[in-house]
């Protein structure tokens, strides 16, 4: 096991993605209601109250391995298929441009 000290920029970036995600949970918490929450749980008020003492590490911890979260209704694509999808526009709108030159 190595001995190495971590640099900073990577705990610094940590820890910002960590406090952006808690903000993120924290917002939608609060638009949902700590009482909706836990009635979908199954648990108490009280203990999604005392989880929230857990966040910012749980928080953290997504950050640190590279996990992002997103509403249900979003839809995520990879980097990759973003690339792809750059492609294809940029494809088509050189094609509708020259369309447009011999029109």
């Amino acid at each position: 096991m190595s001995t190495e000290t971590v640099s900073l920029d990577p705990i610094e970036m940590t820890r910002k993605t960590g406090a952006r995600i808690q903000g993120e949970v924290l917002q939608r918490l609060a638009y949902v209601t700590q009482e909706r929450a836990a009635e979908c749980m199954g648990v108490s008020a009280s203990t999604v109250s005392r989880t929230k003492d857990q966040l910012e590490h749980v928080c953290q911890l997504f950050a640190a391995i590279g996990l992002q979260i997103s509403a249900s209704d979003s839809v995520v694509i990879s980097q990759k298929e973003l690339s792809g999808l750059k492609y294809l526009a940029h494809r088509y709108l050189e094609a509708d441009i020259e369309k447009d030159r011999r029109d």
